[in-house]
């Protein structure tokens, strides 16, 4: 579990922070979504990869701008016939066929969630 302790440190120091870019692709048979976060000069910006996406959301206010993310929480969810948490829209019924997931979620202005099987964060060395 270093690997996730590691993600969820970083990942939970990046409230405060903007969406600069947000990016979704295919690689290989797998769908990559690439969160790239900027606080600015006095903090080094911060990209969240997701890899095997079972679920993605994003909302945000219509007025124009950028918004920081808010409460901003990592959750491991273990392969389990279990309903999903609560607060989480995902379609798929879970069962204990698939792997462990790990839950990224954002509260605020921005709301955003992604359930994905394979996580990584890049801190931007300074």
């Amino acid at each position: 579990m270093i690997e996730i302790d590691t993600f969820r440190r970083v990942a939970c120091s990046c409230e405060g922070y903007l969406i600069d870019t947000l990016s979704m692709s295919q690689i290989d048979d797998a769908n990559v979504l690439e969160l790239a976060l900027r606080w600015g000069p006095d903090k080094p910006d911060v990209v969240l990869a997701f890899q095997g996406i079972y679920y993605f959301e994003l909302g945000k206010t219509p007025e124009p701008g950028a918004y920081p993310l808010e409460q901003v929480a990592v959750t491991v969810l273990p392969s389990s016939n279990d309903p999903w948490p609560a607060g989480l829209g995902i379609d798929l019924v879970r069962s204990s066929t698939l792997p462990d997931l790990v839950w990224f979620h954002a509260e605020g202005p921005v709301q955003l969630n992604v359930v994905a099987a394979i996580v990584t964060a890049y801190v931007e060395a300074r």
